[in-house]
């Protein structure tokens, strides 16, 4: 892992990337601002904090299905658990041979107790492109975010969809007020306060954004993050440190190395978005806190290519990290990670895998730090 510390100015970009929202009646809130002085350390090097841990290492490997009928290829996955260890994830797939024609929205799901993935459910298909979902739950609750895509990308916006039960049956989809483009990857984190913070993205303008809300159903824009062209950050992951700070990872659209910010407000205000001495290239990384308060960051150890696909863990707020674990490697792509970790402490992983099918991995912090 290089350590590579860029400091680009990223402020007067922000101030430009505002002028055409203007037009589009997007304009971000006036608390949209860098919090220059907000320090923090993030992979800086020398020996990790040491992470003990009592149990025997885990991993098993299997994809959710193995085809749809129809389709050509599925991306984007997501995955939530519930109390008693079931699983739910989504993903998109679509006819091609755009990843956008025929798009739709696929749930599967994994029962307590199984170790066999359901047979995929169609979700949502719509006259516009579906993609990109994010599942949420607090106990039974669920949300399920969404871009919907009527010609493009940059045309999207963000729905969301709420289930009492799991996801047997949900409300009718609302759309989530943002700038043309908006777009989503990994879900909300629930801060002390009560208040859900959702990172998104745009990909007009390719800026990281933060939607927050007090009751779970209505969102506001509270924050905008644009970085020079082309370094681009977009789809950032969250988590919020026992400290009550937040940490932000985010892609790099110019590839090279994946971005780290820090809050200390709730997400009003970010730090200048830095180098975090990971390599990226050009695709989403997932971050998770564990129970153990633990962080594990999944992510392409490439800064060209989307594989292989990696994990590592920090025992000490990311300051410090432990050498990384293959999860998967090959010439295909595997890449777009998102993760949960159930009850029974194991950490449960989706990917695209080479976009023909979504893989799923299971393991746990012992098996990460055992090493190879």
């Amino acid at each position: 892992m290089s350590q590579r510390r860029l400091g680009h100015a990223v402020w007067v970009t922000e101030a430009f990337a505002l002028l055409p929202l203007l037009a589009l009646g997007g304009c971000p809130p006036l608390s949209s601002r860098f919090a220059d002085a907000l320090a923090f350390d993030f992979n800086v090097g020398g020996p990790p904090t040491a992470i003990r841990v009592d149990a025997p290492p885990v991993f098993t490997s299997q994809p959710i299905f193995d085809s749809i009928p129809g389709t050509v290829g599925s991306h984007a996955p997501t995955v939530t658990a519930f109390p008693d260890g079931e699983l739910l994830a989504a993903w998109y797939s679509y006819a091609g041979p755009g990843e956008l024609d025929g798009s739709a929205i696929y749930t599967a799901r994994r029962l307590a107790g199984q170790d066999q993935w359901e047979p995929p459910i169609l979700q949502i298909d719509r006259p516009e492109g579906d993609g990109n979902p994010v599942l949420y739950s607090e106990a039974d609750a669920v949300w399920l975010f969404q871009a919907v895509v009527p010609a493009g990308w940059s045309t999207a916006h963000i729905e969301m969809q709420r289930s009492p039960d799991r996801g047997h049956t949900w409300s009718a989809p609302r759309a989530l007020t943002g700038p043309l483009g908006s777009n989503v990857r990994f879900p909300p984190v629930r801060l002390t306060d009560g208040t859900l913070l959702l990172p998104a993205y745009d990909d007009l303008l390719q800026r990281a954004q933060f939607f927050a809300s007090a009751d779970g159903n209505d969102w506001t824009l509270r924050s905008v993050l644009a970085t020079p062209p082309p370094y681009r950050c977009i789809q950032p992951a969250v988590v919020e440190l026992g400290s009550g700070r937040l940490l932000a990872v985010m892609r790099n659209t110019g590839r090279g190395w994946l971005w780290v910010t820090a809050s200390d407000d709730g997400g009003l205000t970010w730090a200048s978005p830095r180098d975090s001495g990971f390599p990226n290239p050009a695709s989403a990384t997932a971050l998770l806190r564990l129970a153990s308060g633990h962080l594990i960051l999944i992510y392409n150890d490439s800064n060209t290519d989307r594989h292989p696909l990696s994990i590592t863990v920090s025992g000490d707020d990311g300051v410090t990290h432990h050498p990384l674990r293959v999860l998967v490697d090959g010439d295909g792509a595997y890449a777009y990670p998102a993760a949960v970790q159930t009850p029974d402490g194991l950490i449960q992983i989706v990917y695209s895998d080479n976009r023909e099918r979504i893989g799923h991995i299971t393991l746990n912090e012992a098996w990460i730090v055992a090493g190879e």
